[in-house]
C-alpha cells in the first residue's frame, strides 16, 4: 500500500505559546506527521485552547497575516497585508519556518484569502456586492482587479520569504450568502434559490467580465433583485433549484460560466506565479463558490474535501463523488476532525483514515491542533500507522 502523507492544520500563535521546537518536534517524532499546515493569512475567531493551564479563550476581532511581508511585492494593488497585532515585531511565521527545517517537517501554508472583514471594510470597492446594493464586509471579490493582484502577492510572499512546500488555497472563490462577519440573524427561509441569487456578486468588476461576454448585466441584476424583494416581502422562499431558475432568467447560464472563468483563471495565475504544488480546498456549493472541481484539478496538484464525521460510509460517500473528477486518487487530500463529535474516539478515526485508504487515498489533513485536546494527538498517531 501506498505510503501515507499527513499533515495537521496549525495555528502559529500555538507554536508561539507552546514552544516551537516543542510541537514541531512532538508532530514530527511523536505523531509521524510529515508537514503541518500553517495558517498565514486567517479570518477572525473566537477560539477555545484546551492546551493552556488559564486563559483557554483568544478572541480576535481582525482579520490578518501572521508574517512579516515584503512589502514592494504589493505594488501593483491597493490592497496591502494588514499584519496581525498580536505579533507585535516579532515574526511568528519566520520562527516557525526555522524550527519545521530544524526537525524535518515541510512547512505548507494555509491560507485563507477572500473571506476577511478586515479587507473587504478597508477596500469596499474591492468586495462582493449583492444583487440590492449591499456591500459585503466580510468578503473580496476574485473577479477584482485589486483583488486578484493582492492574491498573486500574497502567494509569493510566502514562497519567496518563508520556503514553503505547498500553498493551501482557502475561499479563492466567490463567497456564499451566510459566510459572515457577524452571527448571521434573518427570520426569512432563503430556500436553496434564494440562497443561490443571494450569493450572487453584482460588483462593477463583475459587470465589466460579464458585459465582456456579452451578458445584460443590468437586467439579469434587476431580475435576481426582484426575486430577492418578493421573498422580503412574502417571507416565502425561492425553492427553485439553481438549474430551475435558468428556465426564467436563461442569462444565470452565461453568468454561472463566468463566475466558474473566474475563479479558474485566478487560480491558474497564482500558480504560474508560485512554480510550488498548490493545493485547493473545495467548500460548499460550486454553483455559488464559482469552483469547478473538474477546473481546478486540472491546475492544481490537489484537491480537498473535509469530511468531518463519526460515519466512515460517509467519508466513503464523499471521497466516492470526487474520484470521478481525478485522474489518481493521490489527487485528493482528506481532511478529518480529529476529536469529539467526528472523532469521539481513536477508533472513529481510525475507521475513517481506512475507509479512505481503501479507496485508494493516501494524503490526510487533520484538524486541528491548538483546538483539539493534547490526547486526541494519540488518535491521530494511531490512524497514522493503522
Amino acid at each position: 500500500m501506498t505510503a501515507l502523507y499527513t499533515t495537521m492544520w496549525t495555528y502559529p500563535w500555538d507554536l508561539q505559546d507552546e514552544g516551537y521546537d516543542v510541537v514541531l518536534r512532538n508532530l514530527k517524532e511523536h505523531v509521524g506527521l510529515n508537514a503541518i499546515n500553517l495558517a498565514s493569512a486567517y479570518h477572525t475567531f473566537d477560539m477555545l485552547r484546551p492546551h493552556r493551564h488559564s486563559n483557554n479563550t483568544l478572541q480576535v476581532s481582525q482579520a490578518a497575516i501572521y508574517f512579516q511581508p515584503q512589502r514592494d511585492l504589493y505594488s501593483d494593488t491597493c490592497i496591502k497585508p494588514a499584519v496581525s497585532p498580536l505579533m507585535g515585531r516579532e515574526n511568528w511565521w519566520g520562527h516557525a519556518a526555522e524550527e519545521a527545517n530544524r526537525v524535518g517537517l515541510d512547512l505548507n501554508s494555509w491560507t485563507v484569502f477572500l473571506h476577511n472583514s478586515h479587507l473587504a471594510q478597508t477596500y469596499p470597492h474591492c468586495a462582493i456586492v449583492r444583487c440590492n446594493g449591499d456591500v459585503s464586509i466580510s468578503a473580496l471579490c476574485p473577479a477584482n482587479p485589486d483583488v486578484r493582484a493582492y492574491t498573486i502577492a500574497l502567494s509569493l510572499d510566502l514562497v519567496k520569504n518563508y520556503g514553503i512546500k505547498l500553498l493551501e488555497c482557502e475561499s479563492l472563490d466567490y463567497a456564499g450568502w451566510g459566510h459572515l462577519h457577524f452571527h448571521a440573524k434573518h427570520g426569512v427561509p432563503l430556500g436553496d434559490g434564494g440562497r443561490y441569487l443571494l450569493s450572487l456578486c453584482f460588483c462593477n468588476a463583475c459587470q465589466k467580465q460579464a458585459v465582456d461576454r456579452g451578458i445584460d448585466f443590468v437586467r439579469l441584476r434587476d431580475s435576481v433583485s426582484q426575486k430577492i424583494r418578493g421573498l422580503f416581502a412574502t417571507g416565502q422562499p425561492i425553492d427553485a433549484s439553481p438549474e430551475q431558475l435558468v428556465n426564467e432568467l436563461p442569462e444565470l447560464t452565461a453568468l454561472h460560466i463566468m463566475r466558474q472563468q473566474v475563479v479558474t483563471s485566478l487560480v491558474r495565475e497564482i500558480q504560474d506565479a508560485i512554480q510550488i504544488p498548490l493545493s485547493y480546498i473545495l467548500m460548499g456549493d460550486a454553483k455559488i463558490s464559482g469552483a469547478n472541481p473538474k477546473n481546478i484539478i486540472e491546475i492544481a496538484n490537489s484537491v480537498e474535501i473535509l469530511s468531518y464525521t463519526n460515519d466512515p460510509k460517509r467519508t466513503h460517500q464523499a471521497i466516492s463523488e470526487r474520484l470521478p473528477f481525478l485522474k489518481t486518487p493521490s489527487q485528493l487530500v482528506v481532511g478529518l476532525q480529529a476529536y469529539p463529535t467526528a472523532s469521539p474516539d481513536a477508533q472513529t478515526l481510525c475507521q475513517n483514515v481506512t475507509t479512505a485508504r481503501s479507496l485508494g487515498i493516501n494524503k490526510f489533513a487533520f484538524y486541528n491542533y491548538g483546538i483539539m485536546p493534547l490526547p486526541c494527538l494519540d488518535w491521530v498517531k494511531q490512524a497514522i500507522i493503522s
